[in-house]
């Protein structure tokens, strides 16, 4: 369900499909009755940690963020394309964590304002890092203008709950493993921005705890059959979405001297094991076909992508998407294990 309508998009690098990020609101109302009572100590814990904002000093607002060597036109527009739907999400994260701050004040609920508010904090902060890291490249993006563009989508909290946890820890595999990879590789390490992947990973990481805490006050969700099948909705859509940008869009990470295919397994593995902390069931990604059909499910996503700008027959396209629809069915089927199992 959306809000609002959008007009043609004009910002470089951000072209319209699934894949580009989105603008949220959901059940702010319904937020706002979030009973904190069996996760006190946690929310208490959680809110001194976020005000004492261990990351202040770690991000230099001077630092400059031009790149350290030459690009190739493909590599330049391979970075800029990641920078622009970087900052696009982020952005995104905070408005929706603005909003959810105004909104909980509003309904004398200051304590979960006060906590949207430090979350819209730091991703505030790291838009404006990859924002100046896109003026450094050259181009501007104007965010304010964009929010005011592109629809506004309307999920139940439920889904938010979900989505964002998944969203900050999979932010976080995501940032943490370039980090790692490009400490043992330095030459590889074109750009200073970079250099900030560690502290920015820990914020993701703790916004992650915070939504796994906000899971827990809502009993229901974790539950039954209701649980089960939001653990494989989400856990799935998560993953295909990031299969689909990285493999798609992998000429970024081979200018970092990484294996597209082999990142999104490892990050997908990695928020599979964490996200046995927050779900009731889990992916069975090594004892399951589920990375085969991965790849089957890129290669066709590509091929279509390649029909498309080919002009290929209307047909032929048709039976590409058949075949991609019933990839996304047989992956969203693989086997799943309880999160107490492991």
């Amino acid at each position: 369900m959306t809000t609002a309508t959008a007009a043609p998009a004009t910002t470089p690098h951000l072209r319209e499909d699934l894949l580009t990020p989105r603008f949220y609101t959901t059940e702010i109302e319904k937020a706002a009755r979030t009973d904190l009572n069996g996760q006190r100590p946690a929310f208490e814990a959680m809110l001194n940690e976020m005000e004492t904002d261990y990351n202040r000093d770690h991000f230099d607002r001077k630092a400059p963020l031009d790149r350290l060597r030459d690009l190739s036109p493909e590599e330049k527009q391979a970075y800029e394309s990641y920078l622009v739907r970087s900052c696009v999400s982020e952005f995104s994260g905070f408005l929706l964590f603005k909003e959810l701050s105004r909104r909980l004040f509003q309904a004398e609920r200051p304590e979960l304002g006060r906590l949207s508010q430090l979350m819209a904090r730091d991703g505030a902060r790291h838009a404006g890092f990859l924002n100046r890291a896109l003026v450094a490249e050259g181009l501007t993006l104007d965010l304010p203008k964009l929010s005011t563009r592109r629809p506004i989508t309307w999920f139940p909290l439920s889904w938010v709950l979900y989505s964002v946890f998944l969203s900050e820890k999979i932010g976080y595999w995501r940032y943490i493993l370039i980090d790692r990879h490009l400490k043992a590789n330095p030459d590889n390490n074109f750009a200073p921005l970079f250099d900030f992947f560690e502290p920015w990973c820990q914020d993701e990481n703790r916004h992650g705890d915070i939504f796994n805490m906000l899971i827990r006050c809502w009993p229901g969700l974790r539950q039954g059959l209701r649980g089960r099948l939001l653990s494989r909705f989400f856990l799935w859509s998560v993953f295909l979405t990031h299969s689909l940008t990285v493999c798609e869009r992998g000429d970024f990470y081979r200018i970092l001297g990484m294996d597209p295919a082999g990142f999104d397994a490892e990050v997908m593995r990695q928020t599979n094991r964490t996200a046995r902390r927050a779900f009731p069931w889990v992916f069975d990604l090594e004892g399951s076909r589920y990375l085969e059909l991965r790849d089957r499910m890129v290669a066709c996503h590509q091929a279509l992508q390649t029909g498309k700008a080919e002009g290929a027959g209307p047909l032929r396209q048709l039976g590409r998407r058949l075949h991609f629809g019933g990839l996304l069915l047989e992956q969203f089927l693989q086997p799943m294990v309880p999160a107490s199992a492991g």
